[in-house]
């Protein structure tokens, strides 16, 4: 794919209402996994209800056109 900076991973939080809000992309699985536990750490303490969460999910690509 001629040198384009792919990032087919991206990383949610979901709260407790069911809300969900696009905190990043990452180009791996296992990079994604790393930014939760990063965002966990420097968050302290998780709340006891454990009322929001993080998910890791793939982007599909759409094909591109060929011009």
């Amino acid at each position: 794919m001629n040198g384009t900076n792919l990032q087919p991973w991206q990383v949610i939080r979901q709260d407790e209402n069911g809300s969900r809000y696009r905190i990043g992309h990452c180009a791996t699985r296992a990079e994604a996994q790393r930014l939760i536990q990063r965002l966990r750490l420097s968050s302290g303490a998780r709340p006891a209800d454990g009322s929001a969460r993080y998910l890791v999910e793939r982007v599909e690509l759409a094909p591109r056109a060929h011009l």
